[in-house]
């Protein structure tokens, strides 16, 4: 069946001057048409022509054409005159005589005998158009009045596909749109329906709409369905009545969406239906030897917007139709070779301890070697799930079990410098930067930083303010006395014969070490910093008391060794310069090399 949809228009947007809620605007044109209805006649022959126009008017039709006249019909013969029942013979008329039934007529001059009986036809033809053309003339008008006097919404009229307003006043209309039609479409809901590419299913979701959706709008659409029938010219309004009469008129309805409630429940789907791409991943196993490449998997998404966009017209259109959501495969980036390479070649590592307690020891790790070009060979277009490629191991020399039998086991050295207790703002601060070194565990290979380890010296932090070299000059500063903590280790860390990373001399010698084994500190400028080049842990242990500052380096001895440390000095001008030259003694056999350079004012 055919439907017809009011376009939600206004009168004017439809071509019509004005709102025609009472009678239309009619033209002259309009009225000569509505008046006049053209009829058809046949002829003798069987041929239609046109005939006169018949003219509408107060409930009759009447020819616009003057008439022939009807003959009209002879008068019943007595029946004396009848033939008796019993008589075989039927006489003959006589020539030109009129049948029985007929009217007479006035015979046309020479006419033959075998002429058919056209005027008596022809008179009834006449009176049957006659009687067509006033009976549908009598419907025209009939209907015409419906249309113009009607005062309800027209049969025929719905709103949202099956809900009738015909015979409903606008106001009637309106309220059961937004009583009965509302509360019928707020308990629907819209089904939608998306792909898992990577599963090759399909996944089921609903959308209550009344979780979406506020109320409707009753009135303009009561208003549209009440303006059916009653818009435009004669024609137009008939057209449209008969239209919605046989074939059914739905007026549009429309929906207020709630703030962010479509786009909250597209989300919901999304964190249900897509998921992110696996990325490539790998690792060595070390009992084959081979590096394991998985090319990763692909992720599914769908276009969150467009689908929120989508959804918020229909539930606005109250379209609840159905709604597919188009998904699409997100690519996982390609195996890189060279990333690999990177990650996967190291050298072999020692087993180490755990910082966190200074106790569980943590497995070796072997050393891996392969070639950035056969990762990329190996893998080639990347089409195939895994790939397992050989590598080259090299086994860490110290294991777990190795390290747990010699952890912290020896002192590799330490040193011991003084202090003038006395000086109680000095001694807080030498405290509080000793306690924050004490238990410092490096790892084979792990820098030490002082001023990483002590942080900033500040107030807050409980430093005071006591004697510093600045500018070439001793003045109150906050934190006086935190160096003498970094050279002592500088002092322990020379002995233990560790790699001495950054150090730097004071402005002036000072007394609490020998020549050129102080270390000068200062926050954001100079700091001081070793490394644990050994195989084994090492730990800070530093006590201070009784005026003594000591320091001890514990970790793992692997050979006998023996350090000596001796300065040659010398003056010039204003400054005394002092270099330190370290003797290692192994197993009998000595080295020295020049450990640093000094120079301090004098005084």
């Amino acid at each position: 069946m055919k439907e017809n949809k009011q376009s939600g228009a206004t009168p004017e947007q439809n071509g019509v001057e004005e709102s025609t809620k009472g009678f239309p605007v009619v033209t002259e044109q309009d009225e000569a048409d509505a008046a006049s209805f053209e009829m058809k006649k046949r002829n003798p022959d069987g041929s239609w022509v046109a005939a006169s126009p018949v003219h509408v008017a107060s409930g009759s039709a009447e020819s616009a054409a003057e008439e022939e006249p009807v003959m009209q019909e002879p008068e019943e013969e007595p029946k004396a005159q009848e033939e008796p029942a019993e008589q075989t013979e039927a006489a003959e008329p006589e020539a030109g005589a009129p049948e029985a039934g007929e009217p007479e007529m006035d015979e046309p001059e020479e006419e033959s005998e075998d002429e058919p009986e056209a005027p008596r036809k022809k008179s009834k033809g006449k009176r049957i158009a006659a009687a067509v053309v006033g009976a549908a003339a009598v419907v025209v008008i009939g209907f015409s009045a419906y249309v113009y006097s009607y005062s309800g919404i027209f049969p025929g009229v719905r709103v949202a596909d099956e809900y009738k307003l015909s015979g409903m006043t606008q106001d009637e209309a309106q309220t059961y749109i937004s009583a009965e039609v509302q509360s019928g479409i707020f308990n629907k809901e819209i089904k939608l329906t998306g792909k898992d590419l990577g599963t090759d299913s399909d996944k089921e979701y609903t959308i209550q709409v009344s979780d979406v959706a506020e109320a409707v709008d009753s009135a303009t659409s009561a208003q549209q369905a009440y303006l059916i029938g009653r818009e435009g010219n004669y024609f137009q309004r008939v057209g449209t009545v008969l239209n919605s009469m046989f074939s059914g008129w739905d007026v549009s309805l429309n929906a207020t969406v709630k703030d962010g409630s479509i786009a909250g429940k597209v989300d919901e789907i999304a964190a249900d239906l897509t998921y992110d791409p696996v990325q490539p991943s790998w690792e060595v196993n070390k009992e084959t030897a081979e590096l394991r490449v998985d090319t990763g998997k692909q992720g599914l998404g769908f276009d969150k917007e467009k689908a929120v966009s989508d959804l918020t017209a229909r539930v606005q259109a109250i379209n609840l139709d159905d709604y597919t959501i188009e998904t699409y495969a997100v690519d996982q980036e390609k195996p890189d070779a060279k990333a690999i390479a990177e990650d996967v070649n190291c050298d072999p590592q020692n087993a180490t301890v755990d910082k966190s307690d200074g106790k569980t020891v943590i497995e070796a790790v072997d050393g891996v070697k392969i070639e950035e070009s056969a990762i990329s060979s190996a893998i080639g277009d990347a089409k195939e799930q895994t790939y397992t490629i050989p590598v080259e191991l090299t086994e860490a020399k110290i294991k777990k079990a190795d390290l747990e039998q010699v952890l912290f086991r020896d002192t590799l050295a330490s040193a011991t410098t003084y202090y003038n207790s006395g000086q109680t703002s000095r001694t807080t601060n030498l405290r509080l930067a000793a306690n924050a070194c004490d238990g410092t565990i490096l790892n084979p290979g792990e820098e030490f930083s002082y001023n990483d380890v002590v942080g900033e010296r500040t107030a807050a932090r409980g430093y005071r303010s006591a004697i510093i070299f600045q500018d070439g000059q001793e003045v109150e500063g906050l934190g006086g006395g935190v160096c003498q903590p970094s050279s002592t280790i500088y002092m322990a860390t020379l002995r233990a014969d560790l790699d001495v990373t950054e150090r730097y001399n004071h402005q002036f010698q000072v007394t609490y070490t020998p020549v050129s084994q102080d270390a000068a500190v200062a926050w954001g400028s100079k700091d001081f910093k070793f490394v644990n080049d050994t195989d084994y842990p090492i730990k800070l242990d530093i006590s201070v008391g009784g005026g003594a500052l000591t320091v001890r380096i514990i970790g793992t001895k692997t050979v006998d060794k023996e350090v000596s440390l001796y300065a040659k000095t010398y003056a010039s001008g204003s400054y005394k310069h002092a270099t330190l030259y370290k003797t290692v003694t192994v197993n009998g056999e000595s080295t020295t090399n020049k450990e640093n350079s000094s120079s301090y004012l004098l005084k």
